[in-house]
């Protein structure tokens, strides 16, 4: 059971139970992080008990703790007042000259209503499998491969001879989302400080997040949420346009290419070798405020996820009309669906369907919103399904309708966050302003993050990737297509004045399906982790 190589370091029963029993407490907390600006829902139910639960176990496996909240120590800072943001700081400080920070975050996205159904198991009670695999949201992204594997290696360094360096972790929120309450908020405290300052919080000679896959990752790709909208509502050929130019942006930043290689080339369906740009259109929602527009005429839109980095797996369209016009039309929707997509009248959906009405649902394949080549994303699909009612009339074209997107950017490492951002708002602005000057595209604050680039040749990079090859089966240096804490760390100095290197690995295999039904741990590579993150710190 499970891929990683014994160590005579290491206790794998004692390990095996210690990490399986920490991760089902966390899963069971459900830190969920729901940040939805179009529709002002911001959901972060259960921060303080996540952070209460990680406090007591580090101070149980004998490391000192400290517990910094922006929602309380620095108020007006915050883009949420009154949500709590607790970050937890673990310290191994054995009076070492140097110290190795680890970065890992406890929030995990939502479990969409469409997604629900998808679960063999519930998604909130970790569940092991006959495949020997622990299922359950976060199990893996990041309160498995950070969290549990971080806290996992320091306990076993404090039980050690002092290692020869000191060891921080820092256990963020707020990461799924940009990072407004976590790191960042981190940053803004230590800015406010000289450089040097013991309080600072980010200090450290090499910082390690196990936030990504069994590999060493050079260079992060940057992260912009971008939310769409219209200034009043709007007819509905004029939503579709602008989703449609939204989509489009796909083409213009894949333009940009990295130099660091894709780990999912050849055979994990990347477009290209190296890292590109990525624009994707996760959230698509469309109101009919008004009454029907004619025979069979449409109601709601709404693509079924509560995160705008997630691609959804389905987008559903009500209709409502006579009896007769709706079945006519779910017949004429249903044959002009093309694989790789299908479509179903009897699907899970958040949305309240009216009695009467037609729910069509579209459906693709969902996937991490930086991983757009891994899954099928309906959204594009049902734009075009859309247009195509029009034109065939099918459809009556509706009283003006509220539409909001929400697009997930993805940077190429190397791109700094302003010229990532400029050319897509310019671009976009030059849109509306030829086609429709309601059309509003913003960055809400708080949610967007330049790359982070690393040199391939950094000795703590090839000294990690020789112990992933030795320890958990991994090899090779790559680039990382989701974003990671490392793109915050960027403007991060060593005490010595040199750029903060950030290591990017971590647990996430082929088959974890992060943000997705059926996340995964296989718990033979989650203990992989720890023991390279220990072995790492221990220099061997």
């Amino acid at each position: 059971m499970g891929t990683v190589r014994p160590s005579t370091a290491v206790t794998p029963s004692t390990d095996w139970t210690t990490a399986r029993d920490l991760l089902a407490s966390l899963v069971s907390i459900a830190p969920t992080n729901l940040e939805d600006p179009p529709r002002g829902r911001y959901e972060k139910p259960n921060y303080l008990r996540a952070a209460d639960q990680l406090v007591r176990t580090a101070r149980r496996f004998g490391l000192s703790t400290q517990v910094y909240d922006p929602s309380v120590s620095a108020p007006s800072t915050v883009p949420h007042p009154g949500i709590p943001a607790p970050n937890v700081i673990v310290d191994l400080d054995v009076g070492a000259p140097s110290t190795v920070l680890i970065l890992a975050h406890y929030d995990v996205v939502p479990v969409p209503v469409e997604q629900r159904g998808r679960w063999r198991s519930p998604p909130h009670t970790l569940t092991q499998r006959d495949d020997g695999r622990w299922y359950g949201r976060g199990a893996n992204d990041d309160l498995g491969s950070g969290v549990v594997a971080s806290l996992l290696a320091m306990k076993h360094l404090a039980e050690g001879p002092p290692p020869p360096h000191n060891v921080r972790l820092i256990l963020c929120c707020d990461e799924e989302t940009g990072g407004a309450g976590g790191v960042e908020s981190l940053k803004a405290h230590d800015d406010a400080m000289p450089e040097g300052d013991a309080g600072r919080f980010l200090r450290g000679d090499v910082a390690l997040i196990p936030d990504g896959s069994e590999h060493a990752t050079a260079g992060s790709c940057g992260v912009v949420f971008l939310d769409a909208s219209f200034a009043r509502p709007v007819d509905l050929r004029a939503a579709l346009d602008y989703g449609e130019a939204l989509v489009r942006l796909h083409d213009r930043v894949r333009q940009h290419r990295s130099r660091y290689p894709s780990p999912d080339w050849p055979d994990h369906g990347a477009p290209e070798p190296v890292l590109t740009g990525r624009a994707t259109v996760t959230q698509f929602d469309v109101d009919r405020p008004g009454p029907a527009g004619g025979d069979a005429s449409l109601v709601r839109v709404h693509a079924e996820s509560d995160a705008a980095n997630q691609i959804a797996e389905a987008v559903t369209l009500v209709f409502d009309g006579p009896r007769s016009s709706l079945e006519r039309l779910g017949n004429e929707l249903g044959s002009a669906v093309r694989p790789p997509f299908r479509s179903t009248l009897d699907a899970s959906s958040s949305l309240s369907i009216p009695d009467g009405a037609l729910a069509f649902q579209l459906v693709g394949q969902s996937a991490h919103g930086g991983y757009p080549h891994r899954g099928h994303n309906p959204v594009p699909a049902a734009l075009e399904l859309l247009r195509h009612a029009l034109g065939q009339n099918w459809i009556a074209a509706p009283s003006p309708v509220n539409a909001t997107f929400a697009v997930d950017l993805r940077l190429i490492p190397e791109a700094s966050l302003t010229e990532g951002t400029d050319e897509v708002l310019t671009a976009m602005r030059g849109w509306a302003k030829e086609h429709h000057p309601d059309a509003r595209l913003v960055v809400p604050e708080g949610r967007a993050r330049g790359g982070y680039a690393l040199p391939i040749t950094d000795p703590n990079l090839a000294r990690l990737e020789r112990l992933l090859r030795t320890v958990a089966g991994g090899g090779g240096i790559y680039g990382e297509y989701g974003g990671t804490d490392a793109s915050s760390l960027s403007t991060r100095r060593t005490p010595s004045g040199t750029p903060l290197p950030a290591l990017v690995f971590g647990s996430m295999d082929r088959t974890a399906h992060i943000h997705e039904a059926e996340e995964s741990v296989d718990p033979g590579l989650l203990l992989g982790i720890a023991e390279t993150i220990r072995r790492f710190v221990l220099d061997e």
